[in-house]
């Protein structure tokens, strides 16, 4: 009986589908089972990224001996968004959840209380998830830029003392480009997340023409 409860414990919640489960479900089940074994994985390497060369710096000061008796680290975190920052904008986002919540509650007639003003909401982020979020923003943000740096490019004119060459027009990537460009990524954002295509790109067969009772009349001759 313990090898039994031991077992149970074991087994992964989504498994993989076997030769007797019906046909109807495999499908379901290996993509849960996929799902999962890739939120796993995901959370093992994130969990672990805080020691990869890419994420430390040298830490400024020199090496000492703390409080609990060790001696400080030689590398510190090297972070693009302060703890302050994830934190600011996580509570942003259970603010906007919470207020979409409350509304539909209230459309149902629901007997439920909204987010306390006084007492915000304020998810946790693990060291992981803060990862994971950074590294989108820094996507984003690198996106931005270089579409930004791709339309300064395609503002040029004549290199002085040569008619034939052309420089880019600006020498620095200009505030309405970065605007421009913000537009343009943000579409193409909403545009993959959407619910539906923006564009439906579809191939007509060419209309074929009725043949004349002349032609007609030479093939059947022929």
């Amino acid at each position: 009986m313990c090898g039994n409860v031991h077992a149970q414990h074991t087994m992964p919640p989504f498994p993989r589908a076997k030769r007797e489960t019906p046909a109807l479900k495999r499908s379901l089940l290996n993509t849960l089972n996929a799902s999962y074994q890739n939120r796993t994985a995901e959370k093992k390497m994130w969990s672990t990224a805080h020691t990869c060369p890419l994420f430390l710096k040298k830490a400024n000061k020199k090496s000492y001996k703390m409080k609990n008796g060790r001696m400080s680290p030689k590398f510190r975190g090297n972070r693009a968004l302060s703890t302050h920052t994830i934190k600011a904008m996580a509570s942003g986002a259970g603010a906007n959840a919470s207020a979409l919540i409350e509304e539909e509650a209230a459309l149902l007639r629901c007997d439920s209380s909204a987010e306390i003003a006084k007492y915000p909401l304020l998810p946790s982020v693990t060291r992981s998830a803060a990862y994971v979020l950074e590294a989108a923003c820094i996507a984003y943000a690198q996106t931005i830029f270089g579409t930004a740096t791709e339309l300064r490019k395609t503002f040029s004119k004549a290199k002085p003392g040569s008619s034939d060459e052309r420089v880019a027009k600006h020498l620095k990537v200009s505030v309405k480009a970065m605007q421009a460009a913000s537009d343009s990524v943000n579409k193409r954002i909403s545009d993959a997340t959407g619910f539906m295509p923006p564009v439906v790109n579809t191939s007509l067969k060419p209309d074929k023409k009725p043949k004349r009772a002349k032609e007609v009349a030479v093939e059947v001759e022929a």
